[in-house]
């Protein structure tokens, strides 16, 4: 009997996670993905050094199986726990200290990370989807791949809403989820407090992270929703300046930042949601994961894509004579 087949968009952690798990199972799993690799907000950055990443600051888990799934992953020295204090405040105020409980850092490349999940799924790189029908994937180059038992949406939902022209089931579902952004800067400056984390008490800078990986010095900073949302359609340059510029004052610097690379997140986090792990659509066998449908953070994508995994693994074994569709409908 030939294997279940899944063709999957989007190779965050969310549909790695579905991927991985399907493949394991023995389902025969196409995942594409329009970046040069796997990672989605879990992207690296490739440095002269080493790495950092634009994306996801650290990982944390409130709950078990992703708990217990974050241990494991320290045990094979993918993430460390965050042991040092979190500094929180600002250089004209003072800092005070807090720390973080069930927070990992990554010892490797974050997208590696993704990239393990994976297993033995099939991962096209720089392959743009232009529409997901019934049990079909339509690339941009106008490649049809198709005759999948279950075809699976995993990016953010103002992305996923121009796919689904043919899944009007679907879309219409979809119109009230609403994204904030956030743009993410490599820098790079001498002196400040000693820290590895400092969350600002501002408006507009959020967060900085030393990435040790990438050189000394090297810090990833989160601007703000508010910060974002007001250069949202600035230059890099632009949005880059005005953002060191901030950090400068933040921490007291007397000399200037040097920002080596940015990012604006356009979908970096869901202010409303679908609810639920996933949905689907039995009758055209497709389904939506991610965190437009599930909620914020790598914790609920991750369980988005195993959940909808397991359940279809669960209907191909309760309902032999129609796979992968008793799942789809709720999740």
């Amino acid at each position: 009997m030939a294997p279940l087949r899944a063709g999957i968009v989007g190779a965050g952690i969310a549909g790695a996670s579905c991927a991985g798990t399907l493949a394991a199972a023995g389902w025969d799993v196409d995942i594409f993905d329009k970046a040069r690799g796997a990672g989605g907000r879990l992207s690296t950055r490739r440095l002269e050094p080493g790495w950092a990443t634009l994306g996801t600051p650290f990982i944390s888990a409130k709950r078990d199986p992703f708990r217990s799934q974050l241990r494991d992953w320290a045990r094979q020295g993918w993430l460390a726990p965050v042991r040092g204090e979190v500094l929180h405040g600002r250089a004209n105020k003072g800092w005070a200290h807090a720390q973080l409980q069930n927070h990992y850092l990554p010892l490797i490349e974050p997208s590696q990370i993704v990239r393990k999940l994976l297993g033995t799924a099939h991962l096209y790189t720089e392959s743009r989807v232009s529409a997901v029908r019934p049990r079909t994937i339509i690339l941009e180059n106008g490649q049809v791949m198709g005759d999948y038992d279950c075809v699976v949406c995993s990016v953010p939902v103002p992305q996923a809403i121009p796919l689904l022209d043919a899944l009007p089931r679907l879309s219409e579902r979809l119109g009230d989820v609403r994204y904030r952004p956030i743009w993410s800067f490599l820098m790079r400056w001498e002196g400040g407090p000693e820290a590895d984390i400092i969350r600002f008490d501002d408006h507009l800078i959020d967060l900085a992270v030393r990435q040790t990986a990438g050189g000394e010095g090297l810090w990833t900073v989160h601007s703000s929703h508010e910060f974002a949302e007001t250069y949202l359609e600035a230059s890099e340059m632009e949005a880059s300046t005005r953002a060191a510029s901030a950090v400068m004052g933040l921490l007291g610097l007397p000399w200037p930042v040097e920002v080596e690379a940015s990012h604006l997140w356009r979908h970096a986090k869901p202010e409303s949601t679908i609810g639920g792990f996933w949905l689907g659509d039995r009758e055209n066998r497709v389904a939506l994961i991610g965190d437009g449908i599930a909620g914020a953070g790598v914790e609920r994508a991750w369980e988005s894509g195993v959940r909808l995994a397991q359940a279809l693994m669960l209907a191909e074994v309760e309902l032999a004579d129609c796979p992968a569709i008793s799942a789809l409908d709720a999740g």
